[in-house]
């Protein structure tokens, strides 16, 4: 049986330079080499991270709002890629009327897609393949933010987990391989967070042979668990992040050959010149396997996650700081009634949605814990 060559690229983005993706000029946003894997590939598939679309209500939300112009799908179009995954926390960020028009843009080119839905009852969770005697499910699922589909609006395969391994386990039974796209954990740490490693883990359990975390930015560590592949951290493809860290810059192609009895992957660096995604022709993944071998050995990663989570506190102590002395004479001076009405006078709708993407996000949740967590204990030990 000949072999079944799939290329898995993570976020992808015509955020910039449109009149080179609308033409599309392929030489000038991607390399040669690139252009190859993905005209030797059987099936490409990658995340499109935002909307496209000319609609100019935003979603309110914190964080960049993204989109591009529908023609820009002909650059992504002209390379070959056979398949985008939705479930991502950008694709909603024009709401219904941008959702509409991103999918709307994908079905005139004849680019299949896959993550999310035009409500809660119509979320298309998986794209099932033949390639060469192969049965492939691919299972594209997210972290919540502003995504969240209800009755009447738009939005993607959010993460529960009983029913995604669920899903998972049942959809294993149909097919020769199952991977999933999890569009997920925290951006710009390199190493994977307990809440990462129990979910992936778990979604291996039930069925997973494959589950790639894309959404952070950065490239993070693979490991090989009970038989499935992981990798915590893909990085980016084709996402340009202006005065932006380092590690935003690289990304991990993956060329799986799915042809045998198991998934057999082979990884290609590729990295951001300016408009252009280029391969690494030095192919040096040294800190790369250096952060997986760590896995493999059973770390944990304590200290870098709470020096990680350390940077984002003051924002929290500043979002959360609770009463202020004003605060509590006017609870003595007003009703019960007037006292409510006054707090809501406090916080602007920036400031609402800022706590609002703390509270609901896994991301934010799991690093907001940690840093609570340390703070307390830390300022604890120093009474003693």
């Amino acid at each position: 049986m000949s072999e079944a060559k799939i290329i898995i690229g993570g976020d992808i983005f015509p955020r910039y330079s449109p009149d080179i993706w609308e033409k599309p000029e392929i030489e000038k946003l991607f390399s040669e080499e690139i252009i190859n894997l993905f005209a030797r590939a059987d099936f490409s598939i990658c995340n499109l991270e935002g909307a496209l679309t000319t609609c100019g209500h935003k979603t309110p939300k914190c964080g960049p709002s993204i989109k591009a112009a529908p023609k820009t799908i002909a650059g992504i179009k002209a390379l070959g890629i056979n398949c985008l995954s939705l479930a991502n926390n950008h694709v909603m960020d024009y709401g219904k009327q941008g959702y509409i028009d991103t999918c709307k843009t994908l079905e005139e080119a004849a680019i299949p897609y896959f993550g999310a839905g035009d409500n809660i009852n119509s979320i298309n969770s998986y794209k099932k393949i033949e390639l060469k005697g192969k049965t492939i499910i691919f299972y594209a699922v997210g972290e919540t933010v502003f995504n969240i589909p209800a009755e009447n609006m738009p939005g993607i395969n959010l993460y529960d987990e009983y029913r995604v391994c669920n899903e998972i386990r049942e959809l294993s039974k149909e097919c020769d391989f199952l991977i999933v796209l999890y569009h997920g954990g925290v951006e710009y740490f390199t190493f994977p967070t307990p809440w990462l490693k129990t979910r992936f883990h778990r979604m291996a359990d039930c069925g997973a042979d494959m589950v790639i975390a894309q959404h952070t930015h950065c490239i993070g560590a693979e490991e090989n668990y009970n038989g499935s592949y992981l990798l915590y951290g893909q990085g980016n493809f084709h996402f340009i992040q202006h005065n932006e860290k380092d590690v935003t810059q690289t990304g991990l192609l993956l060329e799986v050959d799915a042809g045998g009895s198991s998934l057999e992957v082979r990884r290609h660096l590729v990295y951001m010149d300016g408009d252009m995604s280029k391969y690494d022709k030095e192919q040096n993944l040294d800190g790369f396997k250096e952060r997986s071998r760590r896995v493999a050995a059973g770390e944990k990663f304590d200290k870098e996650f709470s020096v990680y989570c350390e940077k984002w506190f003051v924002r929290w102590l500043l979002e959360f700081r609770g009463h202020t002395i004003k605060d509590k004479i006017m609870r003595r001076m007003l009703s019960k009634e007037k006292f409510i009405k006054y707090l809501r006078k406090q916080y602007n709708d920036t400031m609402v949605l800022r706590m609002l993407e703390h509270v609901r996000g896994e991301e934010d949740v799991e690093v907001m814990q940690r840093g609570f967590e340390d703070f307390f204990y830390i300022n604890k030990l120093k009474k003693y």
